[in-house]
């Protein structure tokens, strides 16, 4: 028996607990740690490389621009830094250490990092990149962060890796700084944010370019969230392009990015270890003429991924300044694109008719997200004397806020259709805003099919259409993407009818357990097991609704007890991935102190894969360590339920009629009228652009109003979770 206090849970289920993230701030940035008092004035060790020479740097990219080549924003310096043999080590007096390193470059307006190796934290370590002002930072990268070789950019000349090591750890991560990025240009708004005022006569998109927070966004919401930015290095320099996230006909949300083969021309996936993919970087607000300032993008990033096939690998390579074959380049990124940046993924069709209209969407100069639009119809080209008839040429048309055209940073954007589906890629062109009237070219998407090699590393067939359909065409879809796509969309129905295995976990005494479990139709009372399978128990939530999880423990013979300094917690494995380490998985915590509570509130999110998933709740004593979805415990109990999420279809923009959401584009209030919905509507929701909630009703009647006279101007999210399935629309504040 330990010697420890008792105390009841109180009978309340108003709090709620959210999940520990692995961001957080800087080890140096607090002023206790564990009680131990951190230093901050102690002097650590700044190594200052030399400026580029701008003049040269600058006159090849006029050279560089005369020839097509890809628009640079920085240039590496080569270096050969690492925890081994620079920066400074601090022990505080509790055992813990901390490991410091500032770069410094005259003059940068920002920095970033490549590594010669994969980064790799041993556990318990975290990693954190901040800037001079510490008014940007990045991190925690611990062990559970997927490998990277490069890190976003840190604006200032000045840039700090800061690195924590908790007591008894003597392993060392590795850090093996190869190069680090000098920003000269192309990054101004992205990093105004972090800085004392907005820079002026900056590098920028030309005057003519269009928001798309622009009016003329309107009907192409969707395929604004398919595209994306991005860098890569490549021979001494940084660069950027353009990119789409696709959609492919297993209907599985695999997160591949369609862009130009001529970024980089990757032959390996260790050509694309160094590629940093920046989503949602757009103005919330339309700019006619891109004159007002914007005050910095949000941190929304993908580091590396696999490079599944391009036209380098083809049979059509370019030589000189020709591109090779229908300049294409397929990645898988490494990791799930995370559900807060709302990623469409978009479709396509191969057809080889030429679309009429459709509009085209960018990243020119390394800027914001823009919009250009056609109205004329696409033309068989060739580029540059490569393989002929392999590219759409395409002229833009004058619009409200403009007349969008494409720049540098621009390449390998998406071309859509009149229907909204990826037809081409962006190669390059003539057009600029003192020649709008000259065409652009684009790969065609059905050459990238399968004719541009033999290989399956040179064709988009093999990874677009996995499931061999045939089909010409594709919708796209948000996730989640579960199910097999068609010619009609991505059919989101369906679901795992399997549980995912889970870690194990147990325990071995048990001084304290679960006495009962109670979440919506489960109401389960048991003794101690230490490990206890109720699988065979389930219960059935919605997406979008809020339930209350009770989990009663029992301790020193008393109902509703537990010991100070006891831990309770409780994970749903939403996606089914058998581990409980995503996002929002963790749906309760606790510990045991004066006023504690064992009622855990949560929202089922609308991302959760339909199908079943497992439910872990655990009790545990902290001081013998903190309290883990996995593994084994001394003291407490690990039990295990069923939770099945039914298979709701996705219902898309066509099926909306019989919603009615007026005003939009809105100054004030927003009506939603669900008079004409014949099936049960659990929630409705009011989500801004980064998928933060604003305002949500489970009281749902004939008519929600929801009142946006506070927010920002900018784009928001409607969603409905009904019985069939979970409708979402695009609204505009003004």
């Amino acid at each position: 028996m330990k010697n420890r206090i008792l105390l009841l849970a109180l009978a309340s289920s108003t709090l709620s607990f959210a999940q520990i993230s692995e961001g957080g701030l800087p080890t140096s940035f607090k002023k206790t740690i564990q009680g131990d008092f951190v230093d901050t004035s102690i002097d650590y060790q700044i190594v200052e490389l030399q400026k580029p020479n701008m003049a040269v740097v600058l006159a090849n990219d006029i050279e560089a621009s005369e020839k097509g080549k890809p628009y640079q924003i920085a240039k590496n310096i080569p270096t050969n830094l690492s925890i081994l043999n620079a920066g400074t080590w601090t022990t505080l007096s509790n055992g813990n250490k901390i490991w410091k390193l500032a770069l410094k470059v005259k003059d940068a307006q920002a920095l970033s990092l490549c590594f010669s190796t994969p980064v790799s934290i041993p556990e318990g370590g975290k990693l954190f990149v901040y800037n001079k002002k510490k008014t940007q930072y990045i991190g925690a990268f611990t062990a559970k962060t997927p490998s990277f070789q490069a890190m976003e950019l840190i604006q200032g000349e000045v840039l700090t890796l800061e690195y924590f090591s908790p007591d008894g750890q003597t392993t060392l991560p590795t850090l093996e700084i190869s190069e680090v990025a000098y920003y000269y240009r192309g990054v101004e708004d992205r990093i105004a944010i972090f800085r004392d005022g907005y820079i002026q006569n900056q590098t920028k998109a030309q005057a003519c370019e269009v928001d798309v927070a622009c009016s003329e966004i309107t009907g192409w919401e969707e395929q604004r969230d398919a595209a994306v930015h991005y860098s890569f290095s490549s021979g001494g320099g940084t660069y950027v392009c353009s990119g789409s996230v696709v959609n492919n006909t297993a209907g599985n949300c695999k997160p591949y990015i369609l862009t130009a083969n001529h970024c980089g021309e990757p032959t390996s996936s260790s050509a694309i270890s160094n590629h940093i993919w920046y989503f949602n970087y757009q103005r919330p607000t339309c700019s006619p003429g891109n004159t007002n300032p914007y005050n910095g993008a949000r941190s929304q990033t993908v580091s590396g991924g696999i490079l599944r096939a391009s036209s380098q690998n083809g049979t059509h390579v370019g030589t000189g300044n020709q591109v090779s074959g229908s300049d294409f380049v397929l990645v898988e990124l490494n990791s799930n694109i995370p559900s807060s940046y709302n990623p469409y993924f978009a479709g396509w069709n191969r057809a080889t008719s030429p679309s009429s209209s459709g509009v085209g969407i960018h990243h020119p100069a390394g800027n914001e997200k823009k919009i250009s639009t056609y109205t004329n119809g696409l033309f068989s080209a060739t580029y540059n004397g490569g393989w002929s008839g392999a590219h759409w040429g395409v002229t833009w048309a004058a619009t409200t806020n403009g007349h969008g055209v494409t720049e540098g940073g621009s390449s390998g954007s998406p071309l859509f259709n009149n229907n909204g589906l990826i037809v081409g890629h962006l190669s390059g062109g003539s057009s600029f805003c003192n020649a709008t009237s000259a065409s652009d070219l684009y790969g065609k998407f059905y050459k990238a099919w399968e004719s541009d090699g033999n290989s399956n590393n040179s064709k988009l067939k093999p990874w677009l259409d996995p499931n061999n359909t045939g089909v010409t065409s594709l919708n796209g879809t948000y996730a989640p993407c579960t199910g097999s796509g068609n010619n009609g969309g991505g059919n989101n129905g369906g679901g795992s009818s399997t549980l995912a295995g889970g870690c194990n976990a147990t325990s071995t005494t048990c001084d304290e357990y679960i006495e009962n479990v109670t979440l919506n139709t489960i109401n389960k009372t048991s003794a101690c097991d230490n490990y206890s399978d109720f699988t065979s128990i389930s219960t059935t939530l919605q997406k979008g609704q809020s339930y209350d999880l009770v989990i009663t423990p029992f301790a020193n013979g008393q109902s509703g007890a537990a010991y100070t300094n006891d831990e309770l917690a409780a994970w749903i494995d939403w996606n089914n991935d058998g581990d409980f380490n995503d996002g929002g998985e963790q749906v309760g915590y606790v510990i045991v102190a004066q006023g504690w509570n064992s009622t855990f509130n949560f929202t089922v999110p609308n991302t959760a894969t339909s199908g079943v998933h497992r439910l872990r709740v655990r009790i545990s004593y902290q001081p013998q360590g903190n309290i883990s979805s996995c593994g084994s415990s001394t003291s407490g109990e690990v039990e295990d339920y069923k939770v099945v999420i039914p298979g709701l279809n996705s219902i898309d923009e066509n099926n909306l009629q019989d919603v009615s959401i007026y005003p939009n584009p809105t100054k004030n209030s927003l009506t939603i009228d669900l008079s004409k919905i014949n099936e049960t509507v659990y929630s409705v929701e009011l989500r801004d652009i980064t998928g933060r909630l604003i305002q949500s009703t489970t009281n749902v009647t004939s008519r929600v109003v929801f009142d946006l006279t506070k927010q920002s101007k900018g784009f928001y999210t409607v969603n409905i979770s009904s019985q069939s399935g979970i409708y979402t629309r695009k609204i505009i504040k003004q």
